[in-house]
């Protein structure tokens, strides 16, 4: 079994406990709301944070931003295809927000950044980690916003892109960590996406199991979401001869899942969580078959 395929088993298992959980009634709601709030605005900046400073890849400024100028281009290509796709799957209004931020944003920091570690090496870690400044400036700022329907300049300077900011100030400027407060955050951090996973597995707890299969448009989405982007990704990235490293990252991320932070945000702002629920669960599940096909193809 590649280190890629018992990545995704180790999550999924993770939303399996997390959906045990809420059947035995050992979650329940106010349990997977706090559990967001302190994985948003507590464990996953710690997480970014040491992710950062204490790598060791050995990636230089000039690679850095090249890596973040590319990740801005990537969300402006998702957005493009964001807004056909809806315009093709023709969602309802009050769903048509949830599919945007799925195609928008995929599951780039709790699993994107673990499997382009397995699959990938140290560099493309430190790639993705970066990629996550851009990634939780759109989540916070246009993903809440196709999500809940509210906006706030407060939500964009959010706890993971702030920490993710200074990390990479420090990394650029050659700044020294004490290793006491590396050490801290990195075992702080390591809760992210266990803790990410069990709130998925608890909301999905909360849906009818006849509804889990009930969205017919989350047929069409997932070949989108796991094929699709990587694919229009791939093919940019070559003609425009990015760095293999970063190009193998950028694929990876785009071929991920639907975004765990959606189910997260939409309880603590308020949003069709079990349609986002139905998206990650769905999408997940099939990704234990794909993304072991894309870091093949890529390795």
């Amino acid at each position: 079994m590649s280190p890629a395929s018992n990545q995704i088993i180790v999550i999924f298992f993770a939303i399996i406990t997390g959906f045990v959980c809420r059947k035995l009634k050992v979650m329940n709601e106010d349990t997977a709301s706090a559990m967001s709030n302190v994985v948003v605005k507590v464990i996953l900046p710690f997480y970014l944070f040491s992710a950062i400073v204490s790598s060791d890849a050995g990636v230089n400024n000039r690679q850095m931003f090249t890596a973040i100028w590319l990740s801005l281009a990537f969300f402006v290509l998702c957005g493009i295809i964001a807004v056909i796709t809806v315009k093709i799957l023709k969602a309802p209004k009050n769903d048509a927000g949830v599919y945007m931020f799925e195609i928008l944003c995929s599951n780039a920091t709790y699993m994107g950044i673990p499997v382009c570690a397995a699959a990938l090496g140290a560099s493309a870690e430190f790639y993705a980690s970066v990629m996550c400044i851009v990634y939780n400036l759109v989540c916070f700022s246009l993903g809440v916003f196709l999500l809940c329907g509210k906006a706030s300049f407060k939500k964009i300077f959010n706890p993971p892109f702030v920490a993710g900011a200074i990390a990479t100030v420090l990394y650029a400027l050659k700044v020294p960590v004490p290793q006491v407060i590396t050490n801290a955050t990195a075992f702080i951090g390591q809760a992210t996406s266990p803790c990410a996973m069990l709130v998925i597995g608890s909301v999905l707890g909360s849906v009818p199991l006849k509804d889990m299969f009930s969205e017919w448009r989350a047929i069409p989405y997932i070949i989108i979401r796991l094929f699709g982007i990587a694919a229009i990704v791939y093919v940019l990235a070559g003609l425009l001869n990015v760095d293999e490293t970063i190009r193998g990252m950028l694929v990876l991320i785009a071929a991920m899942p639907a975004a765990t932070n959606s189910t997260m945000l939409c309880t603590i702002y308020g949003g069709n969580r079990a349609l986002s629920a139905k998206l990650i669960f769905l999408s997940t599940a099939l990704s234990a078959l794909t993304i072991p096909l894309w870091t093949n193809f890529l390795v």
